[in-house]
């Protein structure tokens, strides 16, 4: 679901300031969230206490809004829409992993995972990919006037078809989160859509206030999913 719904932009280590914010930079851990505006959708984010994070999506075009439990390595555990408080049984999914090494590994400079994606959907639909990940070296992040150490988080994953596709995340470890930046699905390094403030308040942005000052109830996740551990 990510995919199809990200534009493009420059590269992650390209990140620019954006607006300046009226409120001081989130620091620490990101338990109770912190929101990170992009030029079309803004994004909060908080980190549980296991170290999975949650995050709910909303695009400036009034789209549904979508819901993600990841993992710190940024590959999604359960996502879903929600339309009209109710989540389509197409876009709800659980993901589990099998490889090495075993669990999937916390992001540091040059950890590697190589393994096995199955994603299943609740109408009972089924995808399979192997999968690379690899975490590159440190690096100053700025995003709006904040700066960040950053990790790149690059994956790639082959289609039993061998159709390839590539995403670009960015682990910040100041803050405990991951966030996605873009993806190719033709082999080629993604070009990612760069985030232009992060604050501890939704933004304003998109030619009018962001929703409000806590995101909505997410739906429960796919029955005996939640909590489980990556594997």
């Amino acid at each position: 679901m990510r995919q199809v719904r990200i534009g493009m932009g420059a590269l992650w280590l390209a990140i620019m300031p954006g607006l300046a914010l009226a409120q001081a930079c989130p620091q620490g851990l990101a338990r109770d969230g912190v929101w990170v505006e992009f030029p079309d959708r803004t994004v909060m984010t908080r980190v549980l206490s296991d170290g999975r994070i949650v995050e709910t999506e909303y695009a400036f075009d009034g789209g549904p809004v979508y819901g993600y439990i990841t993992l710190p390595m940024g590959l999604v555990l359960e996502s879903w829409a929600l339309e009209n408080g109710r989540t389509p049984a197409a876009d709800r999914e659980s993901v589990s992993y099998v490889g090495t090494p075993d669990p999937v590994p916390f992001p540091a400079p040059g950890v590697r995972f190589d393994g096995i994606e199955t994603s299943r959907f609740a109408d009972g639909g089924q995808s399979r990919y192997t999968i690379n990940v690899t975490v590159g070296a440190a690096a100053p992040v700025g995003i709006g006037g904040c700066t960040y150490t950053g990790l790149p988080v690059d994956v790639t994953r082959i289609e039993m078809d061998g159709t390839v596709y590539r995403d670009s995340m960015v682990h910040l470890t100041d803050l405990g989160v991951t966030i996605f930046l873009g993806f190719s699905d033709d082999g080629s390094t993604p070009v990612p859509l760069m985030p232009v403030s992060i604050s501890l308040g939704p933004p304003m942005a998109g030619g009018g206030a962001a929703p409000g000052t806590a995101p909505p109830p997410l739906p429960a996740p796919p029955a005996g999913t939640a909590g489980a551990p990556a594997k």
